[in-house]
């Protein structure tokens, strides 16, 4: 896997306020933010967004019970190529000594899954679907 971060995603405890925070610090257009009842995304690039999601939801994606000490405040986001490069990494992911926490799936988003690295760091690791 040659890491490219593609989405950054950030906990927060008050949507609304880190979103105003955010959209104030950011210098970036209307059309260029994102939003959903549980986040907030800037697209900056078609390489790369910073998405605001609930503490308590990041902590759901980790496997946590809750948003306790140690439950990340973060998520890196890995754009493979393909839903068989999400399998591939994962397989690597294992050998390497970290824990897998939701084998690749598919969704509206595409494939994605998510796993931990050796001291509890959270990657989501996504792929798009393919095009007809």
């Amino acid at each position: 896997m040659k890491p490219e971060i593609s989405i950054i995603t950030v906990g927060v405890d008050d949507l609304e306020r880190a979103f105003a925070f955010y959209r104030e610090l950011f210098d970036i257009s209307d059309d260029q933010i994102g939003a959903g009842e549980d986040h907030v995304a800037f697209f900056f690039d078609d390489k790369f967004s910073f998405v605001l999601f609930p503490r308590e939801q990041i902590a759901q994606t980790a496997g946590k019970p809750e948003s306790l000490e140690g439950t990340p405040g973060f998520v890196l986001s890995h754009r493979a190529e393909s839903p068989e490069a999400v399998d591939e990494i994962l397989e690597r992911v294992l050998v390497a000594g970290g824990s897998v926490i939701t084998p690749g799936t598919e969704s509206e988003w595409g494939y994605s899954a998510y796993f931990e690295d050796s001291e509890g760091n959270v990657w989501e690791l996504m792929a798009q679907p393919k095009q007809n």
